[in-house]
């Protein structure tokens, strides 16, 4: 059995922030499982350090290499190339020879680091295809392109079927294009605390629960659930709204102002907790107006929370309506950046027909943990990145 040297790219601030550290911790946890396979993660840092890190430990080898601005030129073309050169001349230090090097990419900018990998030690390139849109994220005079990347790679893994004809109506060739779905190892669910969760949140009332996960951001259509909660507490008065998630909670509380003493605000709370969160909530709810391989959700199918859920392309690969999850419509809204908007009496309608239909939250429930069996297991997602 071939030797493989699996090099994941990532960028320490932007990962986490964006779901990708999720991802990444999902792949190397995996891969590491695999006799032949040795796992780098080199982590470009955005802030924070100072000085290169090297950490070793539990089949995993972790490169934190810092990125000091030095003022003008920084952004230029020439400038990050030679600090390309720099990181990989460092990185390569510590990386033994193998058989194979697979160097997995997961942004667009990184495509000059993988380049000067491949030119100084002969490599295989993969690149997962997070976002929909590079330009969406990053400023569009950013250096780097994605035609650059994709000439670079030889081989692109889309999250979703939705994200890989997103792909191909941008003009990618379809032979360099495969569907992965993120996966999750299953074992991480018996990781639930035995502490009294609802006391601790105080969630001691008799109240239905309806979960909200992720992170604070208009694209996820936090201002649509608001309104279809209120609509909903005019049927079912007893329900409460609780939030987990980070960010910035201004926009949220003026949103929810009105019926607050219905919210609960958690903040970030350890993912141990939050396996016991899912497990103790009536529902869970996810009104994004975009979404890809969704962690929330997978986390939801793996938990058998029922849910409502918008019909986005990703998140009617990963549900299924009236079998696992309510998928509410979308409506067109030229007000908002993505043009649609949440349809707000079926997101409330489906709260309130979940909430009271306590059978069917079961069936839910059950259909829910099988499809996460089925589809989004951590070990399918390094399986077939090895093929």
């Amino acid at each position: 059995m071939k030797k493989i040297n699996w090099i994941i790219l990532t960028s320490e601030g932007l990962g986490i922030r964006h779901r990708v550290g999720t991802f990444i911790k999902q792949l190397s946890g995996g891969q590491r499982r695999k006799k032949n396979i040795t796992v780098y993660i080199l982590k470009i840092g955005i802030g924070g350090y100072h000085a290169f890190e090297f950490e070793e430990g539990g089949g995993i080898t972790i490169l934190q290499i810092p990125l000091i601005e030095r003022g003008k030129g920084t952004d230029t073309c020439k400038n990050q190339e030679r600090i390309a050169r720099s990181i990989v001349h460092v990185a390569l230090q510590y990386i033994s020879p193998a058989d194979i090097n697979v160097v997995h990419m997961n942004y667009i900018f990184e495509h000059l680091i993988g380049k000067e990998i491949k030119q100084k030690l002969e490599s295989i390139i993969l690149f997962t295809k997070h976002f929909s849109s590079h330009n969406e994220i990053f400023s569009s005079n950013y250096f780097s392109t994605e035609l650059e990347t994709y000439q670079l790679v030889d081989q692109i893994i889309a999250v979703t079927r939705h994200g890989k004809d997103h792909l191909t109506a941008q003009g990618v060739i379809e032979d360099n294009l495969q569907v992965i779905y993120n996966g999750i190892d299953p074992g991480q669910f018996n990781l639930a605390t035995r502490m009294n969760i609802k006391e601790k949140y105080g969630l001691t009332g008799n109240e239905y629960l309806i979960l909200l996960r992720g992170r604070i951001d208009q694209i996820k259509g936090l201002n649509y659930l608001a309104s279809a909660f209120d609509q909903l507490l005019r049927q079912i008065a007893d329900c409460r709204l609780v939030i987990a998630c980070n960010g910035d909670f201004e926009s949220l509380i003026k949103a929810t102002s009105h019926f607050s003493s219905h919210v609960s605000f958690l903040g970030f709370v350890p993912f141990e907790e939050l396996v016991s969160l899912y497990r103790v909530v009536t529902i869970g709810v996810i009104p994004s107006l975009k979404e890809h391989c969704s962690y929330v959700a997978l986390e939801m199918l793996f938990c058998g929370l029922s849910a409502v859920a918008t019909i986005l392309g990703s998140l009617k690969e990963i549900f299924i309506h009236n079998k696992t999850t309510f998928l509410a419509h979308m409506l067109p809204n030229q007000k908002n950046l993505k043009k649609i908007a949440s349809d707000v009496a079926q997101l409330a309608g489906f709260m309130q027909e979940l909430l009271r239909n306590e059978p069917l939250r079961q069936k839910f429930s059950q259909h829910a943990v099988k499809k996460a069996n089925a589809t989004f297991m951590q070990g399918i997602m390094v399986d077939l990145c090895l093929n």
